[in-house]
């Protein structure tokens, strides 16, 4: 059985890699050969061989699980509107699904109708949405609503790093996110018996919400009884996850295997009081039985999440075979439980959470295994680091936050919450709505120890540090390593697993040649943030842009980028002016990443000791030169015209970065330096607008390729169609991030450009959006 496990779940990963969705003929021939190969093993048609019989039985599983997830792709592939339409004003009837996410004055949720009008007639179909209302009323699970909304394909950021916001949706079935237009005005529509769960889960939440707590004891309580974690603002948000503690918020196997523990040690204790009852019917049944029940009833409470549907799984093959009086080898059990995991959400393969989860649980039983002559507590402290070694490569693998800090408190922490921050929370949490006065009196203790606690976090958050980048090597180094050391002890070189882990501290190789620069320009949307690395130095040109919720391109873009390319500091930091789309995410980045040096065009409103970029600064770094070619000392422009404009060269040619300067500033340059602006790359000053890149200064610059850092159907319509074709006119190839993602180009000391890297292009997955099918400019929006 662990071999097909393993097998299928290979399959169902390779699936999930593919950058196209077959039709239903790639999956008659995937299932055709893996019934045909499962035949021929059995029937004796192919060698008898235990190796060869049992590879071949590995590749129609492997076919199996391709073939399994490529059927449910097609069964449950989101609808499509039809003629490549990608925005589109309507009304819409249909009824809100889960709970709405209410922050500052948005609220978020999920809108499914069964009928989706069109001027070509309406379409049928399981259509849904995720709407965003400005000042909405109070919003419940399951009301039935009519919207005029206006919607547009989902389309995220597309760089190395950053989170699959696609993905994300797509795999809950919305290909479309919109928002609420105030005309013509919503109606609130007559109700019908729907969502009594997420009705209970949302008056759960409003009534914990109205206790006289904390903001993050609200928050906690929340996101622990029914798993809205709406609640945590930013802070809280980052203070778990610099400490390595954002499992605990998540409603997971953590937490619906601990409440199944407690309440089997619970009836397990009381049932072995009664010996005539113990004499029927051993007390370890009951004990599973209501455990089961009890993780159920959790598991409904956060409301079915995927996280928790593993978990019981499962919690349900385990305890299926206790209930039945069959003796289950943990492999076995964790390989059936794996399928029956892949069979109900063959997606879960790409999902971080799986590999942690069963990562956790394999870790937590080979622990167990050599302890179980030691103490409870050296079990315990036994079992944390077994669960920190076996998860490290993992956190490091997925680019999640791997604190050094985390062992520590998480061995504090995790005892804590299980046995009793999250029951009481749950007692809590449901008396609010059995009888508040009584909830009341149980969560004010809860509301003073859940300060404290946040109160450790923010002094384990000072002391904490970042676990150092690891290469694919060191990766692969470390898990076999840690795997060998959480072996039994007395098995046979047991101890060599040591060395392998020293290949995590092994320097990585400087990602750039000596007298190389790379050059990316990430895609934050509309916005710029462009990143540039020499042999031993890493210089980042604007920061995207950051909005009033607190989000910020420079946490979900440039520091997951920074993460990824093995850079845990910026040597020099240049915000070209303070406008909010090029420096709104200063402030983020210098919170999560060490900044060594600030310039700016405008340096009074970037703060934070910057300095000004003044024409004329030169500097060399690993035989890569940098200059600063405007403002002039004496200039008095301000806003888009004081940008700084920096022109970077090697043997390979220049870059040339512009920020927003306007066409006034094109002339100055033309006059002061003219030789100074050619360039082999440009990034289109002002994002492609047409009060810039006049054809005097296209023509000097004369690139072989303009770059416009847009987001995708931006409300401002850049890059204005004249300015690219002036620039096309000119001979330059035209891209734009907000059709190819970040963009790549390697300077080689040898004279030669390679690129371009599009990650929209080279990591495209199925449900990745094709923002070039909407009837774009194919010029602009083909790279090959």
């Amino acid at each position: 059985m662990l071999r097909f496990a393993l097998f299928f779940a290979a399959g169902t990963l390779a699936f999930h890699q593919i950058s196209r969705l077959p039709d239903a003929w790639g999956l008659v021939w995937g299932l055709g050969a893996s019934l045909l190969i499962g035949l021929a093993t059995r029937a004796g048609w192919v060698s008898q061989r235990a190796a060869v019989k049992g590879l071949l039985q590995g590749v129609a599983a492997g076919l199996l699980g391709f073939s399994w997830s490529h059927a449910s792709a097609l069964l449950n592939e989101p609808p499509r509107l039809p003629d490549g339409i990608e925005r589109l004003e309507t009304t819409l009837d249909g009824r809100i699904r889960g709970l709405p996410e209410v922050r500052h004055d948005v609220t978020r949720f999920v809108f499914e109708t069964p009928v989706l009008p069109l001027d070509s007639g309406a379409r049928k179909g399981r259509w849904r949405f995720r709407i965003a209302w400005h000042n909405a009323p109070p919003l419940q699970p399951g009301e039935r609503w009519s919207l005029s909304v206006r919607l547009r394909a989902v389309h995220g950021y597309a760089s190395p790093g950053a989170w699959d916001y696609e993905g994300w949706l797509y795999h809950q079935g919305i290909r479309y996110t919109g928002y609420v237009r105030d005309a013509p005005v919503p109606r609130r529509l007559a109700q019908g018996a729907c969502c009594t769960l997420d009705r209970l889960r949302s008056s759960i939440s409003h009534r914990i919400d109205a206790m006289p707590l904390s903001p993050f004891t609200r928050g906690v309580l929340r996101a622990l009884v029914v798993a809205d974690r709406s609640g945590l603002d930013p802070a809280a948000r980052a203070l778990f996850r610099d400490t390595g503690t954002s499992h605990l918020m998540a409603v997971s196997g953590l937490h619906i295997g601990l409440i199944a523990g407690v309440a089997m040690g619970i009836v397990g204790f009381l049932w072995r009081r009664h010996p005539r009852l113990c004499e029927r019917v051993p007390a370890r049944l009951p004990a599973v039985a209501v455990g089961l029940l009890a993780a159920t009833g959790y598991a409904g409470l956060a409301g079915f999440g995927l996280p928790t549907q593993r978990a019981l799984i499962m919690l349900t093959v385990f305890a299926s075979g206790i209930l039945l009086r069959r003796e289950t080898r943990v492999a076995h059990g964790l390989a059936i439980a794996l399928v029956l995991v892949l069979v109900w959400h063959p997606p879960s393969i790409v999902a971080p959470g799986l590999w942690l989860s069963f990562g956790a649980v394999i870790a937590i039983v080979v622990t167990l295994a050599w302890t179980r002559e030691r103490s409870r507590v050296v079990q315990g402290v036994a079992v944390q680091a077994g669960i920190t070694l076996a998860l490290w490569p993992l956190l490091v693998h997925f680019e999640l936050p791997a604190s050094g800090a985390a062992p520590l408190v998480n061995l504090v922490l995790v005892p804590v919450f299980g046995l009793l921050i999250v029951p009481w929370s749950l007692l809590g949490g449901v008396m609010t709505a059995l009888s508040p006065p009584l909830a009341h009196t149980l969560l004010v203790p809860l509301d003073g120890l859940l300060t404290l606690i946040e109160q450790i976090l923010q002094t384990a958050s000072e002391w904490s540090f970042s676990l150092p980048t690891i290469s694919l090597v060191g990766q692969i180094g470390l898990a076999v390593g840690i795997g060998i050391l959480l072996l039994p002890p007395g098995f046979p070189l047991r101890w060599t697993g040591l060395p392998l882990l020293l290949v995590a501290w092994v320097p990585r190789a400087a990602p750039v040649a000596p007298g190389d620069f790379h050059f990316h320009l990430l895609d934050v949307g509309q916005g710029l943030s462009a990143v540039v690395e020499t042999h031993r130095r890493v210089l980042i040109f604007d920061t995207g842009p950051a909005y009033r919720s607190g989000f910020s391109a420079a946490s979900a873009v440039i520091v997951p980028f920074l993460r990824r390319r093995g850079h845990p500091a910026v040597d020099r930091l240049i915000v070209s002016h303070g406008d909010a789309d090029h420096g709104g995410g200063t402030e983020a980045l210098r919170q999560e990443v060490a900044v060594r040096g600030l310039w700016s065009g405008e340096p009074h409103r970037i703060g934070n000791g910057a300095v000004a970029c003044v024409a004329g600064q030169r500097w060399e770094w690993d035989g890569v030169r940098f200059s600063v070619l405007h403002p002039a000392s004496d200039h008095r422009q301000s806003g888009n015209n004081a940008s700084c404009v920096l022109r970077i060269e090697n043997a390979a040619g220049a870059l040339l970065l512009t920020g927003d300067i306007e066409t006034s500033v094109e002339r100055q340059l033309l006059r002061s330096d003219p030789g100074a602006l050619r360039a082999r790359l440009v990034v289109a000053p002002h994002h492609g607008s047409r009060s810039s890149s006049a054809t005097d200064f296209v023509e000097q610059v004369d690139a072989e390729a303009v770059l416009f850092a847009t987001g995708w159907r931006n409300r401002y319509g850049f890059p204005d169609e004249g300015v690219a074709a002036r620039w096309r006119q000119s001979g330059a190839t035209t891209f734009d991030t907000a059709f190819f993602g970040t963009l790549g180009w390697v300077f080689r000391a040898d004279g030669q450009l390679d690129g371009p890297e599009a990650h929209r292009r080279d990591a495209r997955r199925f449900w990745s959006h094709d923002p070039g099918a909407a009837g774009t400019d194919p010029e602009v929006s083909s790279i090959d």
